[in-house]
């Protein structure tokens, strides 16, 4: 059974990605250069220059895509547990400690696109490639405590990763955007060993 603790951590996970999933839908900013090729080529269904090649999520168990090593490097404890989000229709793993909630859900519903061309709310940001794939942080102005990256897997697809602080102590913990970063690093290597070569 859940801590109490772990169960307000999970609970405070699931209503950030709910609030930028259902909030109403600012402007979409105007995305800088180094994204617009990427963003483009998502729209249009076809593989962006930065995609190496279709990554399907489908089948995916969210709680076996991060290996123990994995965890352990990432100081990720506990056994992860499914959570349905129903704002995208998706099945996520959580692990939780105290203060900590990591996330790990595939996303097969639709496509990157709904973060860069400003369908769902929250402020996306053209990261780095992770393994070679298009990837977007997403945060939110008024939770400074959590952060999702998106990674462009394939067409109608993606791979959306989180790290949230609940804690009075924000200091002692990683910061939200690198640790949701090094999730997403963790679980592409891990769907990259598991399908082999392109």
């Amino acid at each position: 059974m859940l801590s109490r603790r772990a169960l307000i951590t999970s609970l405070a996970c699931a209503a950030a990605l709910t609030a930028a999933a259902c909030d109403p839908a600012p402007t979409p900013p105007t995305p800088p250069p180094s994204m617009s090729t990427s963003a483009a080529a998502s729209s249009s269904g076809t593989p962006g220059p930065s995609r190496p090649r279709e990554l399907s999520l489908d089948g995916a168990d969210p709680c076996e895509l991060l290996t123990p090593r994995q965890r352990a490097e990432l100081h990720v404890t506990g056994t992860g547990r499914p959570l349905e989000i129903k704002a995208f229709t998706a099945t996520g793993c959580t692990w939780n400690d105290i203060g900590v909630s990591h996330l790990v859900m595939p996303v097969l519903i639709e496509g990157i696109e709904t973060w860069t061309g400003g369908t769902r709310p929250g402020r996306p940001a053209r990261i780095e490639d992770v393994e070679g794939f298009p990837a977007f942080t997403v945060t939110l102005p008024d939770d400074p405590d959590r952060c999702d990256v998106v990674v462009d897997t394939a067409d109608g697809q993606y791979l959306s990763t989180g790290f949230s602080v609940v804690s009075d102590t924000p200091q002692r913990h990683p910061q939200p955007c690198p640790r949701a970063i090094e999730l997403a690093r963790a679980v592409l290597r891990t769907l990259l060993a598991q399908t082999g070569p392109a």
